[in-house]
Order: structure tokens, then C-alpha cells, then sequence
């Protein structure tokens, strides 16, 4: 009798989440293949039966986040003016920080993550437009500063596992007042 195999969308679901723990954990290029293996107890071959490169799992590990900045993006873009726009941007760039912690963690923490997607053409223009949308038709080099310190900022509070008795909820209104506070400035000059 044959044994039964898993499906290989389950198994593609397990090499993403022992590979997000991992780039938590170690960052992408501290992160290899056998590691990712080993954790979910499979060799090197089988991941790489999944996926051909660790740089593919960083990928994907990414897209379903980058997906919804598109969306976030796509409605920012259908309203009338910048200030919406931006705040629009704003909630939805702290609400996919908030839902996907353990990845703001890989990607806040890691310069070889942040190189790999911004070699990626379709996920630079995602970050991007972001960028657009929160330093306004005019940027200045207040309403840069304010948007790298809010990116950054919300990467590295998302992340910090100081905070990870902080619920959601919490850290969603924090961080969307705060992220408000640090980006007024750049309204303000626009």
C-alpha cells in the first residue's frame, strides 16, 4: 500500500512558516536552507523540490503582505487628495505591520531582506508608492525624515519583542496615533 503524501501546497505552507520563524529569528542571510529543513524535519532536497532558492522563500514569504499594500495603494489612489491618501496609506501600512509582526521582525531587522525585495521591480514599486503617498506631491526633506522614521519606526516597535504582551488592538492605536504625530509635520509643509 502507498504511503499517502501530503499535498504540496501544505508542504510549500510549511517551508514559508519555518522559514518566517527562522528570518525572525537569524535574518535571511543568516538563515539556510538546512535550517529551514531541519526545523520542519524534512531535508534540503525536499525544500528544494518546493522552492529553488532561499531567496524564492523570501519571496514568497513577503508577497501575501505586499498584496495587500497593493490594495491599500489601489484605494489611496482612488481618493481625491493627498491627506486622505496618506491616511489611507498610513492606517494600512500599520495594520499589515500589526497582522504580520513576526514578519515586520525579518524585514525590519534584516538589510538583506530590504535588498532582496527592492531588487524586485514589482515589490519596489509597491514601496515605492507608499513612500509617495506619505512624503506628498512635493516632498521636502522634513516629510522624508518624517517618513523614514515612521517606517522604521514601525517596523522596529512591530517587531520588538519587548512589546509582544502588547495586544494588536493596543499596538494598532498607538502606533496609528504616533505614526499620525511623527507625519503632521510633513503634512503641514505640503
Amino acid at each position: 500500500m502507498a504511503k499517502p503524501v501530503a499535498p504540496r501546497g501544505l508542504a510549500r505552507d510549511r517551508v514559508l512558516d519555518a522559514a518566517l520563524a527562522l528570518f525572525a529569528e537569524c535574518g535571511v542571510h543568516g538563515t539556510s536552507l538546512k535550517m529551514i529543513a531541519d526545523r520542519i524535519g524534512v531535508s534540503k532536497a525536499a525544500v528544494y523540490y518546493q522552492f529553488q532558492s532561499k531567496e524564492d522563500i523570501a519571496l514568497e514569504v513577503m508577497r501575501p503582505t505586499l498584496e495587500d499594500l497593493a490594495r491599500v495603494i489601489r484605494i489611496a489612489d482612488a481618493l481625491p487628495d493627498w491627506q486622505a491618501q496618506r491616511a489611507v496609506a498610513t492606517s494600512g501600512i500599520v495594520e499589515m505591520a500589526v497582522r504580520h509582526r513576526r514578519l515586520a521582525m525579518a524585514l525590519s531587522c534584516d538589510p538583506a531582506m530590504d535588498h532582496l525585495l527592492r531588487a524586485q521591480p514589482e515589490m519596489k514599486a509597491v514601496f515605492d508608492r507608499l513612500n509617495e503617498l506619505l512624503v506628498g506631491p512635493e516632498p521636502d526633506s522634513t516629510s522624508r525624515v518624517a517618513a523614514a522614521v515612521f517606517f522604521a519606526g514601525i517596523g522596529m516597535a512591530a517587531a520588538d519583542p519587548q512589546l509582544t504582551d502588547v495586544d494588536d488592538d493596543d499596538l494598532r492605536r498607538v502606533l496609528l496615533d504616533l505614526s499620525n504625530r511623527i507625519l503632521q509635520p510633513a503634512a503641514e509643509h505640503a
